[in-house]
């Protein structure tokens, strides 16, 4: 199973990680994936900034972390503030819809 995480809001992030560690731990499910979508400017920028440590422990984790490409553009971080493993993807709506017709589980943050 594969599951992706959509996340429009900072505070909504800061539980992303807790919320990716605890499917990942959990038995009853087999998880071969986890994505997360963050698709808000200020979401973007605390992925980048205070909430690093948030964004650094999701790629150890093995999560991929997607930033939306335009609300990236509204937002101050840069895309060097961000550990490898972050990607840009050209529009958070457009991946979320992509990655659930590929039969990926959508969890809204």
């Amino acid at each position: 199973m594969r599951t992706v995480f959509h996340v429009s809001d900072a505070d909504a992030y800061r539980v992303t990680e807790s919320k990716v560690r605890n499917l990942l731990a959990d038995e009853s499910v087999d998880i071969d994936a986890v994505a997360v979508v963050i698709d808000h400017p200020n979401s973007i920028d605390a992925a980048a900034g205070r909430l690093r440590e948030t964004t650094e422990a999701l790629v150890s984790d093995g999560a991929k972390v997607k930033l939306c490409t335009n609300a990236f553009g509204g937002a101050d971080a840069a895309e060097e503030a961000f550990p490898p493993g972050v990607e840009l993807v050209s529009s958070g709506v457009g991946e979320l819809t992509r990655l659930q017709t590929e039969g990926w589980a959508y969890i809204r943050l």
